[in-house]
């Protein structure tokens, strides 16, 4: 039923927990499980744009695909499925959505991190916006950690 399975991984305090999930569902349907990581495009959050020349951005950019790398590693270690991993930078729910697209993903497997009210509406929810645009069936884990608070 779900050939390929997409985990958007933020290695987040949450991750083992979620990474559960994605995994025994990828046994279940013998499927191939995509893990992606989105790195924030530092263009939108460099406050000193100024004084960031292209070559540092890449260099920083590079450096950050070094520790993700590492992240990923302790991951995969613990995974007895097949596994594909993917690093890309930009809009984080503007690649996941594009990634399902390209990849044809059958189903997504992705934490919620429980923000509400102010911190919502500033931040905004990326697996609230996949929910909404994903062509496929997307599974939202709630960690067991979180606690939901009322408005």
């Amino acid at each position: 039923m779900f050939k390929k399975i997409l985990y958007p991984i933020d290695f987040s305090e949450y991750t083992e927990e979620i990474t559960n999930y994605a995994v025994s569902i990828a046994k279940k349907y013998s499927s191939e499980l995509h893990l992606l990581h989105i790195i924030p495009n530092l263009n939108y959050f460099t406050p000193y744009e100024s004084f960031m020349t292209p070559e540092n951005l890449i260099a920083i950019e590079r450096n950050i695909e070094k520790e993700i790398e590492k992240d990923f590693n302790k991951v995969i270690k613990k995974i007895d499925v097949p596994v594909k991993k993917i690093i890309k930078t930009g809009v984080t729910f503007v690649e996941i959505i594009d990634y399902i697209k390209e990849e044809g993903i059958d189903l997504v497997v992705m934490g919620t991190h429980g923000r509400s009210g102010i911190e919502h509406i500033l931040i905004g929810s990326v697996a609230e916006k996949v929910v909404r645009k994903s062509p496929c069936p997307v599974l939202t884990v709630r960690p067991k950690g979180l606690v939901f608070h009322m408005p």
